[in-house]
Formats: C-alpha cells, structure tokens, sequence
C-alpha cells in the first residue's frame, strides 16, 4: 500500500493541473487583500490575522478551497482510471483493499491536508508580518479553524467517492461541482427564506458557521475604540462538527469501497 501511495504522489507532482490549483488556492486570499485595499487604501498595512478572520474572508476563501478539493482528490483518486493503472497494481499483487485503502490515503494529503495547510497560511502569514490584532480572540479562532478539518474531510470523502464511482477525475470533478452548486443553492433557500437552520447539513454551511461570527461589540483598546468580535466556540458546535463530519465521511468512503470491491475495472 506505500509503495501505491508513493507512486500516486509522484504522479500529482507531476501534474501541471494540480500545481496550477495550489497556485491558485494561494493566490486567491492576496487578491482578496488587494480588493480590500482598493476600497481602503490603509486596511493592507494594518490587516491582521484578526482582522482577516473578522471580515469573513476566510469564509469566502473556503468556497474556493472547496474547488481546490474537487481537483485535487479527484485527480489522485481516478486520474489515472483510463490507462488500466489500477488493473496493473490488482495483477502486481496488490489487494483491493489494499488498492483502496492506498488512494483514499493519497487523496486526503492532497484533497484534505495540504488544502486546510492553504487555507490557514494567510493567518499565519498576517500575524508575521502584522501581529494578531485585537478583534478577536486568538484560540478561539484556531480552535475554529482546526474544527474546520473535519468539513473538509467530509467534502473530500464526497470528492473522493464520486471520482471512484464514475471511474474518472473529470466526472468526478463535474458532479463534484453539481453537487456543490445544488446544495449551496438548497441551503440558500431554505436558510434566507424559512429560516430553517442548516449549519451541519453541508460541509460548506458547517465551515461557514465555524469560520465566521456575527456578534459584535465596541470596546476601547489602548485607548482606541475597536469592534470586539465574538468568537466564543460552543459545545455543541464542537461535537456536531466532529461526529456529523466523521458520519457523513465514514457513509461516503463506504459507498466508495462496496462499488470498488464489487465493479471489474476497465
């Protein structure tokens, strides 16, 4: 299994389309920056990893990760369904299981792993260059955005399922992006028209609850009034996240592994 894991790295490194998507995925946040400094000349010299996370941009920036996702995990997954890869590993020795097992593991590092490294570089990188900031709490927002892993690992379970069960990256990636599109419309609808609560039902609505906050005070900080944004991470967000995350993924990777061991490959 490590030596189809190894290989299966080797190949995404290789792979244009995958280095053009981490380029984007790191671009993206720097292009919002550049956005918020057209409208105020001064926010880029003083946005801080605080300031980043209170502007919900962090939110945004992960409906992008989620595109990153469905290439990424995809093109691991089922890249190489169409040259019989998989045939020559079954015929090598290998087990289903052992097939399986091999690229899923290979489709988290790059679906899942390496996307929520991305999508937390930004924090890391303002509070170098500018320091945290005081508009919110700084474990509670890590706490957040470690709880974020978990949507991430249910979206990429999806992503992962799709592409094995069509047999190809690009189908994969087409009903990947369906589905998001579907759902992100469903929830729309019923969160802004019958108020209906939806946070853990998608993965996106669960990470657009832990990565942004909507109460807000005013307080006076070193002798400057600030907006104190309100962070605090309850319990119930915590468990929901975990186990209806870790559900939902565990369902999907099965479904994944039943059509894998009972389909003869190409």
């Amino acid at each position: 299994m490590f030596n189809i894991i190894k290989s299966l790295n080797y190949s995404a490194r290789r792979d244009t389309v995958n280095w053009i998507t981490i380029l984007t995925l790191l671009v993206i946040p720097l292009f919002g920056f550049y956005l918020m400094g057209m409208i105020n000349p001064d926010s880029t010299s003083v946005m801080t990893a605080s300031a980043y996370f209170a502007s919900t941009e962090m939110g945004t920036v992960f409906i992008f990760m989620c595109f990153g996702i469905m290439i990424l995990a995809c093109k691991v997954m089922s890249g190489d369904a169409g040259d019989k890869t998989i045939n020559y590993e079954l015929m090598a020795g290998h087990s289903r299981d052992k097939v399986f097992a091999g690229r899923v593991i290979a489709s988290f590092l790059w679906g899942a792993v390496l996307v929520f490294v991305i999508m937390l570089f930004p924090l890391g990188y303002l509070t170098l260059i500018n320091g945290w900031g005081v508009e919110t709490n700084m474990n509670e927002v890590l706490l957040r955005s470690f709880l974020t892993i978990f949507p991430i690992i249910r979206f990429t379970a999806l992503t992962i399922m799709l592409a094995s069960i069509s047999r190809s990256a690009g189908k994969g990636i087409a009903l990947s992006y369906a589905l998001f599109m579907v759902t992100t419309l469903i929830a729309s609808i019923l969160q802004d028209m019958f108020e209906i609560d939806l946070k853990f039902s998608f993965s996106m609505t669960n990470a657009a609850t832990l990565l942004s906050t909507s109460n807000s005070r005013y307080e006076v900080v070193d002798g400057k009034t600030a907006v104190i944004f309100d962070t605090s991470v309850p319990g119930d967000l915590i468990w929901k996240t975990i186990v209806v995350s870790i559900v939902a993924a565990a369902i999907y990777l099965t479904i994944a592994y039943i059509n894998f061991k009972k389909t003869d490959r190409d």
